[in-house]
């Protein structure tokens, strides 16, 4: 339990817990956004267009921080397109990757509902991919993002398009 989750109306003036480690190197959040290398995830969505992925170094376990010259961590940008009671489902196709659920953020807005689990739907599956912890009033147009090991592409989460 961390304060932001029993007082949700703290998240105004402190970001929601966040695990470094989880997160490319050099990440911060801010009540609203996470900056990656001083690069807003919310602006990169904005000029990208989502679902969208940003990479960077992931961090060497247990340094404190520092960057590894190897290894990748990946940051999926995706928008709510439905939401319900029960369930979210997202633009990205999730089912070939390995999202850090627990490191979902929502940005843009800052939510005061209480945190509740959402069932998560891929743009490209009927079957529900993992299940989330958001605030509890997800909306369309809402943008999530969140980390997975590894250097992923954008070719791996867009979705394929129907021709018309």
């Amino acid at each position: 339990m961390t304060l932001t989750s029993l007082l949700p109306t703290l998240r105004e003036s402190i970001p929601t817990p966040f695990d470094a480690a989880a997160w490319p190197a050099r990440s911060v959040p801010s009540t609203d956004d996470v900056t990656v290398a001083a690069v807003s995830l919310r602006r990169y969505a904005e000029l990208c267009g989502t679902p969208c992925v940003c990479t960077g170094p992931a961090i060497i376990p247990l340094s404190g921080g520092a960057a590894s010259p190897t290894d990748s961590t990946t940051v999926v940008l995706m928008r709510v397109t439905a939401a319900d009671a029960g369930g979210i489902r997202v633009d990205a196709r999730l089912s070939a990757l390995h999202p850090v659920w627990r490191e979902a953020r929502l940005l843009g807005r800052v939510s005061h509902a209480y945190d509740e689990p959402f069932a998560v739907y891929g743009g490209d599956s009927e079957e529900a991919t993992a299940s989330v912890v958001l605030p509890g009033d997800p909306r369309p147009g809402d943008l999530i993002a969140v980390p997975c090991a590894g250097c992923h592409s954008v070719g791996e989460v867009r979705c394929a398009r129907a021709e018309a």
